[in-house]
Formats: structure tokens, C-alpha cells, sequence
């Protein structure tokens, strides 16, 4: 039988049961209003058909009361459908009980008897049609049955009594059916219908700026099918909820549906339906106080509705944590079990935390770089000389961010971990990274992000300046514009202002040497510049820049609530195969090559990874996953690979010690203290003091790239 379900769900079959529907609908019309004579039988048959289809087309749904309530609520043109639909069926009915009867109504039957009525002394009663006449004006006679009433008044009475019970039992009847559509929708409207046979189904618990780009980036897998649906939690209004995701997701709103309950609550959390679900997005509510430790702590109650692994594999529990604060926490401290795992020590949900600022930064210069913006160097630290083959550029990157709010922090911390590159001379300090953030309140501010971050004094290559102003300063004016002309300067502005306006506005009266040059009396595009606007939504101004050729061009908008969560950034395939790969070269006993074993038992390699990837704390996990985000730089300068390596090794392990440094880590340059619980590192040190042994660590990373890479693309499913 549930073959046979599935069978009839393809939207092909569903549209050809649909068009027998409406065919056999008006053939039932057309025999009742026309009086089609066909026989007894096939009444019957015409009318079995169409209920037979009717519960063809009832079976491809999925959660029918959903459908109800939605056309309750909603849809006007529905529910007249619907109702004629009803009408039709219960008129098909009648004409097969009974099929003499025609269209004669009962109204007909009562009030014509009242007027035109006449008796004969042969005992029958006449009923005359006055439209009809004979060609000598006599009445036609239509009716011919036996006298049953004796005078008027006694149609009157029976006639009073039939309307009287038909006025109360369809005035209750329609009351009823009334209030229950009413109720039906009110309770749909505030998210209080509970549909207990949802399953297969997406969780999204809480509602706050970064829904819209996860609703449609799992709709943008293509693994959806009509029936599966986005079932949401929060306890902001639901109307208005379900209108942004209308306004943001037109195709998408149909598919949502919108409880109103709490997170804290396990009652509300019951109603989801998480042991059946494929996903869960924990965001939290808004700007609500508390927001990350809710979350985290409503991922331990998914944990405890889940229950148990599908197919083998946790169930993704994907955490946001709002703050960079919280969110750096997160990778320092190690998760308590009871978080993910039960009893019997079985992980039933994997916890991925992300935060959406941080996202939008790798979108920006990481791995999962969008098109349209270029990384922080442009590809411009080394030089290709036809005679003297690849020779180090004297310039250095400088990133100038105006706010430092969280996505500010954001791009500070991935510019951190990004931009370390193979013509940075370690002996002199030469082509340094400069970074520089304006704030107008950058002096209350600076304490906190300084506790926090404590240890970023230790990136070698990188120099990071603070200041106290606005953008519109004078005296920063004057800075970017000579930025913007000297010639060993690659300059990206970035603005992050919460307000859009302001932003848009800044982007767009920085000094004109951001914009072009004068080159021997010929206007020249500044190519070399770029400028990053900040912008939650993509419409109005901020479309029409995006689509600029002229003088400002090289300003684009980023920050759009519509990406930030991506399956691409959420993809951990490439850091699980790293971390494989270096536990069993330097982690096990004799030292394996996880490569050769893939290509020997791919699937066996890859449930080993993933054993070896739950074994790991938060703090290694998030290495893993930072060690690809320079990947797009070591690609750009693979030819230093074949003329002078050692570069690139260098900034793989300058790089190494600014992804430590920014989680905590320390150097007490003592060689024999080294503790990960404490964060504590012997070997936050420049490249030169490395033994051979280390040395190889940083030249394995560039080695296996490829491989990484390669495998992470053959791998459709998660491994998790």
C-alpha cells in the first residue's frame, strides 16, 4: 500500500488525477442542470469514480488537517473550491438515490401546491405549469398524483413545519461547520495547532535574522519533496513571522509552518516532532538576553527528544551563537557529553555551532569565497618575471574597518587567520600585514575585545592599530587617501555600521583616490582598491550599487540576511579529513597513511575519520576547520612550490600560530610545558626555530591539499 502511495505522489500522475477530477465534475453538472438521461447504473459508476479519485488525489497528501487549516485560514479562492466541490459530490449523490427525481426541488414541491393547485372528482390532484400553454390557452397539467391534502391551509402547515426544520438544522449545522473553521484558523493563525504526524521534516527553533538563508539554503539542495516542510518554533508573533518569511521567501511560506511556544519550555519542544525530524537550526530569539546559553542548552534538550541515530549517524544540531564573545567561548571549553551523547555513550545528535558574522567573513576571503569579491592580497605578494622567474613583491595588505561591532570583530579575526603570505620577510619584518579599525567608541570597547583576545600581540606578521575616531575624521581622510596612491599598498575598506543608510552613505564619500587615479591627464579606474559596504538587505540603493560601473564600482555590499548560512560553510568534510589524516600519520602507533587506506576501503577510512572527528573537543575540531580558510591563498601561489617552498611552509606556520593565538593559546617559552587544557603551546615561535620534525607538520598541510580537496568533492553525503 505504501508503494502504491508513493507511486501516485509524482506531480505528473497528481496533475492528470486533478484533470479527471474536474472532467467528471462536469459531467455530474451537466446530468443535473441539463437532465442527461443515462441509466441507473451509471450514476453509480460515474459517481464511484470520482470519490475513488478524490481519495487518490487525499492520499499524496501528506499532512491533509495541515491543508485544511492553511485553506481555513488563508486562501478565499480554497475554500470556495472546496465548498463547490462538496456541493457537487452531494449532488451526485442524490441523483444515484434518486435518479427519477431530476431537479425538481423541494421548495418547488411545497409552495407550488400553495398556488397552483387544483382537485378533481376523480381524486388526484393537478399541478399546473402557467409558463406552458396549450395553443388554445389552456394550462398544462405537469403533476398528477393522489389528493393528500384537502385544502391549502394544509400546505401551508406542513409547508411552515418542513421550512422551520430546515432552517434550524442547517442554521446549527452551518454554525457548527463555521465555528470549527473558525476555530481551526484562528489557532493556525496563532501557531497553536500541534500536527502530531509531521515527520521527515527540517526543525528551526527561534526566528531572528539569519531564517530567511536557512530556509532557502536547505530548499537549494534539491533533496525536498512536495511533502517535506520547515516546522518552526518561536515566540514572536506568528502572523508576523509568517509575513517576513513571505515578503523574503514567496515560494518558501507554504512550506513553513510556525508554532508559538517557547524553547525553554520541554512541553513546546515536544510538539516538533524531533525524533522524526532530518535537521535541527537552533537560533534563539532576536536580541533576547541570554540568547547563546539558551541555545546551547536547548541543544541538550534535542538531544534528549532525539533518542536515537538514524541509519547509524547523529542527527546535525546546528547552534548559533549570536556574540563573538559567546562564540569564542564555545571553542575553548569542551562540550559535556550529556549534551550529545546518552547512556550508553552513543552520540544521538552532532553539535555544530556557528556564528553568522564570522560566515559572512569567510564568504568573504575564506575557502568558500562568494564570486564577485577578491581576496585581501588580489593575488599581487609575488611577482612573475619572464627572466628571473618568481620574484617576492615589496607591498603588504591593509585592511582599514570602520565599526567595530560584531561583524567588524568578524573581519578583524578571519583577516587575522587569512592574510599571512610568502613575502613577508620573518628576519626584518618586512610586508607586514597592517590592519586598522576606527570606532568612535572604540575607548570602551578596546578593555573587553583586549581580555578576550589576549594573546593576538603574538602574530608576528600582522600589526593591528585601534582608533578612537570616526571615518569622516579629517585626519582618516587623509590617511586612506594616501593609501589609495601608494603603490606598495593593496587597500580594502571595509564598513560595517549596523545602520544601512549611514554605511551606504560612508562607502560613498570616501576621498576620490579610492575611486580613480589621474594617470598622464586620463581618469583611470582605481582596480587596486576595494570597498565592502555593509547591507542586510540587497534592495533599493543597495541592489543598484551592486550593479555600478562607473566611479564606484569597486564598492560592494555584503553582510545580506539572505546568505550567512550556507551547507558550504557548515560542510566540515574537509577539516574531518584532515584531522584524519594527521591522527594517523602522528597520532597512532605504527603511522598510517589515511590516503592509501582510502583508496584500499574508502567507506572504512571515512567511518574511522569520523570516529577519530567525535573523539575531538570543540577547540581541534574548529583548528581543523580553520586550516582550510588560506587554501584559496596557497592556490594562488602554488608555483613558489617548485621554486622555493620553504615561503609557503613559513606562512602555513604563521598562519598556525594566528588561528592559536586568537583561541587562547600562549608561548612561555619554555619547550617542555605544553597543555591543551590550559592552552598552553611550546611552539608558538617564528618559523626558523622549528625543528625538522615541525618543519614537516607545515609542509604536510601544503602537500596534502589537493588530496583533501579532491576527496571532500567525492563525498555527496555527509560523513557524519
Amino acid at each position: 500500500m505504501n508503494k502504491f502511495i508513493e507511486r501516485i505522489k509524482g506531480s505528473k500522475v497528481s496533475a492528470f488525477i486533478q484533470a479527471l477530477i474536474v472532467l467528471l465534475l462536469l459531467a455530474i453538472i451537466a446530468i443535473a442542470f441539463f437532465r442527461v438521461r443515462i441509466p441507473h447504473y451509471w450514476r453509480w459508476i460515474l459517481f464511484g469514480a470520482t470519490m475513488l479519485l478524490i481519495i487518490l488525489q487525499c492520499c499524496r497528501l501528506k499532512y491533509p488537517l495541515l491543508l485544511l487549516d492553511r485553506i481555513f485560514a488563508n486562501y478565499a479562492g480554497k475554500q470556495i473550491a472546496m465548498a463547490l466541490l462538496i456541493f457537487i459530490v452531494t449532488l451526485d449523490f442524490g441523483l444515484c438515490l434518486f435518479p427519477n427525481s431530476g431537479m425538481r426541488s423541494t421548495f418547488r414541491d411545497f409552495i407550488s401546491p400553495m398556488i397552483l393547485i387544483e382537485e378533481a372528482s376523480d381524486g388526484y390532484r393537478y399541478e399546473f405549469d402557467t409558463t406552458q400553454y396549450a395553443s388554445n390557452y389552456d394550462k398544462v397539467a405537469i403533476v398528477k398524483e393522489p389528493a393528500q391534502y384537502k385544502s391549502r391551509m394544509e400546505y401551508f402547515k406542513h409547508g411552515f413545519i418542513y421550512f422551520l426544520g430546515i432552517f434550524i438544522f442547517n442554521g446549527l449545522l452551518i454554525a457548527t461547520i463555521n465555528r470549527f473553521m473558525a476555530t481551526r484558523a484562528d489557532r493556525y493563525k496563532s501557531g497553536a495547532n500541534t500536527y502530531k504526524s509531521m515527520s521527515g521534516h527540517y526543525v528551526v527553533i527561534g526566528y531572528g535574522p539569519s531564517c530567511a538563508s536557512i530556509l532557502r539554503n536547505i530548499y537549494n539542495r534539491g533533496n525536498m519533496d512536495s511533502t517535506t516542510r520547515f516546522l518552526m518554533l518561536t515566540r514572536q508573533d506568528p502572523e508576523m513571522v509568517r509575513r517576513q518569511i513571505a515578503s523574503q521567501l514567496q515560494d518558501l511560506e507554504e512550506k513553513t509552518v510556525i508554532y508559538s511556544g517557547d524553547m525553554d519550555t520541554a512541553s513546546h519542544l515536544g510538539r516538533l516532532n524531533i525524533d522524526k525530524a532530518k535537521e535541527v537550526f537552533i537560533l534563539g530569539e532576536g536580541r533576547e538576553t541570554g540568547r547563546d546559553s539558551k541555545n546551547l542548552e536547548c541543544a541538550k534538550s534535542v538531544k534528549e527528544m532525539r533518542g536515537h541515530r538514524c541509519q547509524g549517524k547523529p542527527m546535525h544540531v546546528n547552534v548559533q551563537f549570536d556574540k563573538p564573545s559567546s562564540y569564542s567561548t564555545i571553542k575553548r571549553i569542551t562540550i559535556p557529553k550529556n549534551y550529545y551523547k546518552n547512556d550508553q555513550d552513543d552520540e544521538l545528535i552532532y553539535l555544530r555551532p556557528f556564528n553568522f558574522y564570522e560566515n559572512w567573513a569567510r564568504l568573504l576571503w575564506g575557502t568558500c569565497q562568494i564570486e564577485g569579491y577578491r581576496t585581501l592580497d588580489r593575488g599581487m605578494m609575488v611577482d612573475n618575471d619572464p627572466e628571473k622567474g618568481l620574484i617576492l613583491a615589496d607591498k603588504h595588505v591593509h585592511l582599514f574597518i570602520a565599526g567595530f561591532n560584531e561583524m567588524g570583530v568578524a573581519l578583524l579575526l578571519e583577516a587575522l587567520r587569512v592574510c599571512h603570505y610568502p613575502n613577508y620577510d620573518e628576519t626584518t619584518g618586512a610586508n607586514k600585514t597592517r590592519i586598522t579599525v576606527v570606532d568612535p567608541r572604540m575607548d570602551d570597547i578596546l578593555p573587553r575585545f583586549k581580555s578576550e583576545y589576549a594573546y593576538l600581540s603574538q602574530i608576528t606578521d600582522v600589526d593591528i592599530e585601534y582608533k578612537a575616531c570616526q571615518i569622516e575624521d579629517d585626519a582618516i581622510r587623509c590617511e586612506l587617501d594616501d593609501l589609495a596612491r601608494r603603490q606598495d599598498v593593496v587597500l580594502t575598506v571595509a564598513l560595517c555600521f549596523e545602520d544601512a543608510d549611514s554605511s551606504l552613505s560612508a562607502a560613498l564619500s570616501l576621498p576620490d583616490a579610492l575611486y580613480y587615479h589621474i594617470v598622464d591627464g586620463q581618469i583611470v579606474h582605481n582596480t587596486d582598491v576595494e570597498i565592502l559596504v555593509r547591507q542586510e538587505i540587497k534592495s533599493g540603493l543597495a541592489d543598484a550599487l551592486d550593479e555600478e560601473n562607473g566611479k564606484y564600482a569597486n564598492v560592494k555590499i555584503f553582510g545580506t540576511l539572505d546568505k550567512g548560512v550556507d551547507d558550504q560553510l557548515l560542510d566540515d568534510k574537509m577539516a574531518i579529513i584532515i584531522n584524519a589524516h594527521y591522527h594517523f600519520k602522528y597520532g597512532s602507533e605504527p603511522s598510517r597513511d589515511f590516503f592509501g587506506l582510502v583508496e584500499e576501503d574508502k567507506d572504512k577510512a571515512l567511518a574511522e575519520a569520523a570516529t577519530e572527528w567525535i573523539a575531538l573537543n570543540e577547540d581541534k575540531r574548529f583548528a581543523n576547520r580553520y586550516q582550510t580558510e588560506i587554501y584559496k591563498t596557497y592556490q594562488t601561489y602554488r608555483p613558489l612550490l617548485e621554486q622555493k617552498p620553504e615561503l609557503l611552509y613559513q606562512t602555513e606556520h604563521l598562519r598556525w600560530c594566528a588561528e592559536r593565538s586568537i583561541t587562547g593559546y600562549r608561548d612561555l617559552h619554555d619547550p617542555d610545558i605544553k597543555s591543551g587544557t590550559y592552552q598552553i603551546h611550546h611552539l608558538l615561535v617564528p618559523y626558523h626555530d622549528l625543528n625538522d620534525h615541525e618543519k614537516g607538520k607545515d609542509k604536510d598541510v601544503l602537500e596534502i591539499m589537493d588530496k583533501v580537496v579532491a576527496l571532500a568533492d567525492s563525498i555527496k553525503e555527509n560523513i557524519l
